[in-house]
């Protein structure tokens, strides 16, 4: 076996060890990052360095879509000048955690590349981002070093030859930009061509949200409903339909008999929102929004910023008591999540079902996994014009 035989050998060896879990779990990373405007660093030394400019400029450019945020992303291995000041005055251990101590915040991405995983100034930044609360991610070879055990999330590959390491490395770049594209088209994401493994939108938020995969929905096509509900979130131009179709699909998954989603403007006023009865979204004066707001479960909500699950509302002060629902029941479940734009609640969405003791924690999963997709939609709209309060 020659020498170039050789290495294809060994490179598909290792290329059937790729952890696809793992590298479905950065996607997923990425995509709430880009979704909630975080941003994302990535560094690297030598070859390294190359894929982490690659990677950078593929999260820039190769996942642009009209309608959706673009990546906050930046190199940290791109600006000649302030890298060689760090070296020559502070140490080159220090080139990039100096760096990222300008920028960083916390649930931001930083990306380290490393084949070792003992590069002593990727070290260095990995223990800066981690001591600012950012989620900190390698992609390592060789035995993973002191970087794969310092990380949040560490794609390694078990290999001894750098070459191969580092074609890997690339490799996985492409795949997490082009599943990440992909997402903004189809709401789902594939990273293994050969035996497709396709991840919904909804498991991947359902899984931020839980730390646990995704449970059988309520009707057979849930999931193809939560991941079109993505896309049409995005492409939808009027807030009002916007809401009016979210609040029809949550309905659906959590089987739900009547809910709320209220939307606020900056000075936590009541501006729009979708109302549902007996399973239907109906239309209605939005002074009924309002009185839902002020004196009951959603307005604590919203001040609180906190989601509730309530088995029994006969039993919660919070909950407001209304007659033209229900009439002959007098106890029902609830659950109710705040719409977040960063720091400012913009909306509360609650859903209700006639009986006690129906949700559980995934069917609040469920709905914030909804309404971190809305929240993101008024980001993109600057809260357009609200509805019509005849």
């Amino acid at each position: 076996m020659n020498t170039t035989d050789q290495y294809l050998s060994e490179f598909h060896k290792v290329l059937n060890l790729l952890p696809l879990s793992t590298i479905e779990e950065l996607i997923a990373w990425l995509h709430d990052a880009r979704l909630n405007g975080n941003q994302v660093f990535i560094m690297g030394n030598g070859g390294s360095a190359a894929t982490a400019s690659h990677f950078v400029c593929d999260l820039a450019k190769s996942t642009r879509r009209q309608g959706w945020p673009n990546f906050r992303v930046i190199g940290l291995t791109d600006n000649v000048a302030i890298m060689t000041a760090y070296a020559n005055d502070e140490g080159y251990e220090n080139i990039f955690a100096n760096q990222l101590a300008n920028f960083v915040r916390p649930q931001d991405i930083v990306i380290a590349i490393s084949g070792s995983g003992n590069s002593r100034n990727v070290l260095r930044a990995i223990e800066m981002a981690r001591s600012c609360g950012a989620r900190t991610v390698a992609l390592t070879g060789f035995n993973g070093g002191m970087l794969g055990r310092m990380v949040h999330l560490n794609i390694h590959i078990p290999c001894n030859r750098m070459e191969i390491v580092e074609d890997l490395h690339l490799m996985i770049e492409h795949m997490v930009s082009s599943a990440l594209r992909q997402l903004t088209e189809t709401g789902k994401i594939q990273v293994d061509a050969g035996a497709p493994a396709e991840t919904s939108l909804a498991d991947q938020l359902f899984a931020s949200f839980t730390g646990k995969d995704l449970p059988p929905l309520s009707t057979e096509n849930s999931r193809e409903l939560l991941a079109n509900l993505s896309i049409e979130l995005a492409q939808q131009v009027n807030l009002h339909e916007l809401l009016v179709r979210a609040m029809q699909i949550t309905l659906t998954m959590v089987q739900a008999a009547s809910g709320t989603i209220i939307v606020l403007d900056e000075a936590g006023e009541v501006v729009d929102g979708a109302l549902a009865l007996y399973g239907q979204v109906v239309d209605h004066p939005i002074q009924r929004l309002v009185e839902i707001y002020h004196e009951g479960l959603a307005g604590w909500v919203a001040q609180h910023r906190e989601a509730v699950l309530i088995p029994n509302t006969r039993d919660d002060p919070r909950w407001l008591q209304r007659d033209y629902e229900y009439k002959s029941i007098d106890s029902r479940s609830a659950i109710s999540v705040p719409l977040m734009t960063q720091d400012r609640v913009v909306g509360v969405a609650t859903l209700v079902h006639p009986k006690p003791g129906h949700f559980r924690m995934e069917d609040m999963a469920f709905l914030a996994a909804i309404t971190q997709m809305i929240s993101y939609s008024f980001k993109t709209r600057g809260m357009v014009t609200p509805q019509d309060p005849s």
